[in-house]
């Protein structure tokens, strides 16, 4: 993928920032993740798809490792979550795949837009 995307010199900064923040709150990463390749010049919904796909992974496998090796994660919980993204992962694609681009387009702007809302209202109201 990169010989596709420019880099901007500013993207490992950028990076590290997400990677903070996914790391500890994942709240919304997806879309934020969306927006930052989207900032590095990858236009391709698929290939940012799976780029962030990657990303998500590696920035969901850290926090874990360390939250489980510090005895913090409930179990049942936990594996309630693992199957349910899981299934989201394997359901998604390629329902992305047959949607329509601005269909995707779309809703991944508005699932940003509202996570935002809700996490605004949460946090400062």
């Amino acid at each position: 993928l990169t010989r596709h995307v420019r880099l901007r010199p500013y993207s490992p900064l950028s990076l590290i920032a997400v990677s903070i923040y996914g790391g500890y709150f994942q709240g919304g990463l997806g879309i934020v993740l969306l927006a930052l390749i989207s900032l590095w010049g990858l236009r391709d919904l698929t290939q940012m798809n799976a780029l962030k796909n990657a990303l998500s992974l590696v920035l969901g496998l850290v926090p874990v490792v360390v939250f489980a090796l510090g005895g913090l994660i409930e179990v049942q919980p936990a594996l309630l979550m693992m199957v349910g993204a899981l299934l989201g992962g394997y359901a998604g694609a390629p329902l992305a795949k047959w949607l329509p681009k601005p269909v995707v387009h779309k809703f991944i702007v508005g699932v940003g837009l509202t996570l935002s809302a809700i996490f605004f209202w949460r946090t400062f109201l």
